[in-house]
């Protein structure tokens, strides 16, 4: 290789060159880095965690009530629907069924020497079943070279979900699965989340939600059940110990991700896992998802001597949709911001972090709120402390022009979705991103499904058995949509007020299986009617509650499914 040899004008001293001192500051030293043994030394646990497993066991912790499970089941969701094989065992629900029903606090006595022993056999039990799965290779989408598809084995993680609240549960679990005896090559990496709760208000709020739903609390007074879980935790907390072994692998989250704190995360943990985990929050907000208005039909093309393209700007029928769907979401989140406001409580809109760099202590925090709740005995109105809050502004991105609601705006880059969402020149600051454009399909762009079929029989075939992973020569898969689309979900559910999602049929089918829960694969089934909303809202678990909303009918049977990809608007029909 030839040295650069720097120029007459590169060279230091040269006319109009910065000053040495001024390129340091800009980019530091610009001597090559080298391997020694001190930095070999460093980042030898990053070379070793940072190896991909194909198998991951993901370890809660914590005390009751700080929502282990809630955590377990998004993970579940989100990684399931990223790809990954996923599957959640309770030690609850093996310890239910070996001690035969539910259980009081004293089962949970550290000097129970019977009740320890069943909690032991349960948790063993559940590692036994969990091993078993992860070690089993069936059905873990193998591809078939004959098929051509971009199908690939899949990882798997269970998530083992239970208190683990002693140093001594944790080893045990660890020898369990990674002793190199027991486990000769099955190799498998273990990361222990725990969460830890210290808000008393939150800490009450997730018992009721606890002990209105647990198996163990059947039967029981909502008061009955409050004091026996507090009397649980009471017990666990004589023997609890924290995560602080620095050799370990660990997430710690407080209060539901107000605070996260890592310990050698690296790769797809750092990546995917970690950003998700910080986004999810109990707080409720609607999230609307709907199609791109409909362009031009051939009438319009001909008067404005226009042929059908990608970049197609809405039609008559599309702008009638798009006024219909700002009113639409006028009412829909004015009475969200009502509902809000009358439970006393109305957090900053923007998720983003604060100007002056430190939490908003102001208005909606934990603190303030436990001031001004309403007396559950009184039967006087709540007072909300500032009243700016009860009048709320909304204000445009133009920092001036007020808005008549608040919305969190996403679309695609395409025309017809931008001004889907322009709204009587009102400056929403839409969020235009290239991850919610629609499936690209390559060569085959702007093609109808039949003609391909007839011209490429194979190709077509293939994708008619495996449409989720086949892709179009030059172009994607459905399987690839879900990693543009990850950063997508995880914006969305760290808002913590309402969003709406304007994009295409193909990239909306894969949203709508993440909020549905649904395996992803299957989501080209999914029908998405045109001039239609989909709203989901969160539920307490973790899961996300569906309602439609159809605004207006459609000028035509526009389908929404496999059978219409084209981008390309066909005669009668709406484009994707």
């Amino acid at each position: 290789m030839v040295p650069y040899k720097m120029s007459g004008s590169d060279q230091p001293g040269s006319g109009g060159e910065k000053p040495a001192t001024d390129s340091y500051y800009a980019k530091g030293s610009a001597e090559l880095a080298t391997e020694s043994a001190l930095t070999l030394l460093k980042i030898q646990h990053r070379l070793r965690l940072t190896k991909r497993s194909d198998r991951l066991v993901i370890v809660l912790v914590g005390l009751p009530g700080r929502g282990k499970s809630f955590v377990a089941r998004k993970l579940q969701n989100f990684l399931t629907w990223r790809g990954t094989e996923c599957k959640v065992f309770n030690v609850g629900k093996y310890r239910r069924e070996v001690a035969i029903g539910s259980c009081d606090s004293n089962f949970f006595d550290s000097k129970n020497e019977a009740a320890i022993e069943a909690r032991q056999k349960a948790a063993s039990l559940a590692m036994e079943d969990m091993l078993r799965w992860l070690d089993n290779n069936e059905g873990s989408g193998t591809a078939t070279p004959s098929s051509g598809a971009l199908r690939k084995a899949k990882d798997r993680i269970g998530i083992f979900d239970a208190t683990n609240s002693t140093k001594s549960r944790r080893n045990w679990i660890l020898e369990q699965c990674t002793c190199r005896v027991k486990r000769a090559g099955k190799p498998i990496g273990v990361v222990f989340v725990e969460s830890i709760c210290d808000d008393k208000d939150l800490l009450r709020a997730n018992y009721l939600t606890k002990v209105n739903n647990s198996p163990d609390y059947e039967g029981m007074t909502s008061e009955e059940a409050l004091a026996d879980i507090e009397e649980r935790c009471r017990k666990y907390e004589e023997t609890y110990e924290t995560l602080d072994e620095d050799s370990q692998s660990y997430i710690k989250i407080f209060n539901l991700s107000s605070k996260i704190l890592l310990n050698h995360i690296y790769g797809r943990m750092a990546k995917s896992i970690v950003p998700a985990l910080m986004a999810w929050n109990i707080g409720t907000r609607p999230v609307f998802i709907c199609r791109a208005g409909m362009t031009m039909n051939d009438n319009e093309r001909s008067m404005l001597n226009l042929g059908m393209s990608r970049s197609e700007n809405l039609g008559a029928h599309g702008r009638t949709f798009r006024d219909k769907l700002f009113n639409f979401m006028k009412d829909e989140c004015l009475g969200f911001m009502s509902r809000r406001r009358k439970a006393a409580f109305s957090p900053d809109m923007n998720t983003g972090t604060s100007i002056s760099g430190t939490m908003n202590r102001g208005f909606g925090s934990s603190s303030d709120l436990a001031a001004f709740l309403k007396d559950e005995d009184s039967d006087e109105e709540t007072s909300i402390p500032n009243s700016e809050h009860v009048e709320e502004e909304y204000i445009g991105c133009d920092g001036v022009t007020p808005l008549p609601f608040p919305c969190y705006i996403m679309s695609s880059t395409m025309p017809r979705a931008r001004q889907t969402v322009e709204w009587e020149d009102l400056p929403y600051d839409v969020h235009m991103l290239s991850n919610l454009n629609p499936l690209d399909k390559g060569d085959f762009t702007g093609r109808e499904l039949e003609d391909i079929g007839e011209e490429h029989p194979d190709w077509y075939t293939q994708l008619v058995s495996d449409p989720f992973y086949t892709r179009f020569p030059g172009g994607e898969c459905y399987g690839d949509l879900t990693s543009r689309l990850e950063s997508v979900v995880v914006d969305i559910e760290q808002q913590v007020g309402p969003v709406l999602v304007v994009s295409h049929v193909s990239v909306l089918q894969v949203m709508v299986a993440y909020f549905r829960d649904t395996p992803v694969e299957n989501c080209t089934s999914i029908a998405l009617p045109m001039n239609t909303v989909l709203k989901f809202t969160p539920a307490k678990g973790g899961s996300w509650q569906e309602s439609q909303h159809c605004l207006m009918p459609s000028t035509h049977g526009s389908q929404s499914k496999l059978c219409q990809l084209s981008d390309m608007p066909p005669p009668d029909h709406t484009c994707d």
